[in-house]
């Protein structure tokens, strides 16, 4: 910008002069017209020698720098970046940025640190909850006066996983499970029955403080309650996700991004649910796209999981499920074929999109006169959609199914 507005002064100066100006007023703008072209032409030089001084050394050293995430809460992801062998420009600056999936960027500015070395640190804002891959970082040497800018680009294959967050506790109850107690040990101990629910004769090996004496005042029977119990075994529940979407390619992709992360946000806090008191396997239908050290992790599983058309029948046909979770957007013919096999005391969690998208309100059309909030958007992408009516018959054809099937479910 500079570099334009000193181009344009000279070129009004110089259609000044052609035009005839008097003397004197032509000897001040060309005294004036050579102080500013020497004062640019010395920041220019400037600039670019104090970058090159930069700049160079750098890319012979060959340094890499180094990138670092932490979570510091749940979601939220710190990216940390040094630089070793680092020249800083006189008065410049240097920065980082990272790609994210070709299309999300991240800009870091790096402070100077003793013995050559630069830091920058930076709170991530990526907006969906899946795993990204960090492509590259480039790193822009920029002079003061921001007319130059030179880059370095390094190839990176890194990870980073934005988790689901469980923020309610869902209800539910009457779950079967796949094994009995005391078949599964757990690192946890669970509450058993015991305390409060039975009752026994007093024996000699009975604590007395046990006695329940009301009791003993009405019968003359000495009975104490039978003590709690603490076991290291759990029952195993076997919890299937499917992420079948035949509308993938009907929905806009914000709407459905969106909605892919409420959905993996309902599965997890099922499953922290469930974890409660339970041993929980939760099978993924598909291979989950994260990186090998976070595999192991059941919330990082379920971040990597993606929508995709492939058929439910071998899914939800590979043995006794305890608890299944579909959303608005698997088929509900496809459920209709299984629906006959799942065992009677299967629990269902259907996830509707109504609860992703809100209803446009009169507050929201005004808004919309002067501009496009960003909490509307999906909500004026989804209102708009040619598609709506489709995936709004599927929703109702699915919830009629689990109602006049009588089914064990819960919609969220």
């Amino acid at each position: 910008m500079t570099f334009f507005i000193v181009i344009l002064f000279v070129f009004f100066v110089r259609e000044y002069l052609v035009s005839g100006a008097s003397d004197k007023v032509s000897d001040i703008a060309v005294l004036l017209l050579k102080s500013s072209i020497f004062v640019f032409g010395t920041i220019i030089l400037f600039s670019i020698v104090t970058l090159l001084v930069s700049y160079i050394p750098y890319r012979k050293s060959k340094a890499v720098p180094e990138i670092k995430f932490t979570y510091t809460s749940v979601n939220e992801v710190i990216c940390e970046v040094v630089c070793s062998k680092l020249t800083f420009p006189f008065t410049g600056t240097v920065k980082a940025g990272l790609t994210f999936d070709k299309q999300h960027e991240a800009l870091i500015g790096l402070k100077r640190l003793k013995h050559r070395r630069g830091y920058g640190r930076k709170k991530l804002i990526l907006p969906n909850i899946k795993s990204y891959d960090l492509e590259k970082v480039t790193l822009f040497f920029q002079d003061s006066f921001r007319m130059f800018s030179f880059k370095i680009e390094f190839g990176h294959r890194i990870s980073v996983v934005i988790l689901p967050v469980a923020e309610k506790d869902i209800e539910l109850s009457n779950i079967s499970h796949t094994l009995d107690n005391d078949e599964i040990r757990t690192d946890t101990v669970h509450r058993k029955e015991g305390e409060l629910l039975h009752f026994k004769h007093f024996e000699s090996s009975d604590d007395i403080r046990r006695i329940v004496w009301p009791v003993y005042a009405k019968t003359k029977e000495l009975i104490v309650r039978t003590i709690e119990m603490r076991s290291m075994y759990a029952s195993q529940i076997d919890m299937y996700a499917s992420f079948c979407n035949t509308y993938r390619d009907l929905l806009e992709k914000t709407v459905s991004d969106t909605f892919l992360n409420d959905y993996k946000t309902y599965i997890w806090e099922v499953y922290k649910s469930l974890k409660k008191d339970n041993e929980v396997r939760f099978i993924p239908d598909q291979k989950s796209k994260i990186a090998v050290e976070y595999q192991h992790e059941v919330s990082a599983q379920i971040s990597g999981m993606d929508w995709h058309s492939n058929k439910i029948e071998e899914y939800f046909g590979n043995g006794k499920m305890s608890v299944i979770c579909i959303s608005s957007l698997t088929p509900s013919q496809d459920i209709e074929k299984i629906i006959d096999k799942l065992d009677i005391n299967t629990f269902v969690v259907f996830a509707s999109l109504k609860s992703s998208v809100k209803k446009i309100g009169i507050k929201d059309v005004i808004k919309e006169i002067f501009t496009i909030p960003e909490e509307t958007k999906i909500n004026w992408k989804w209102l708009l959609s040619t598609n709506r009516k489709k995936i709004l018959d599927n929703d109702a054809a699915l919830r009629n199914i689990l109602i006049s099937r009588n089914l064990n479910y819960i919609e969220v």
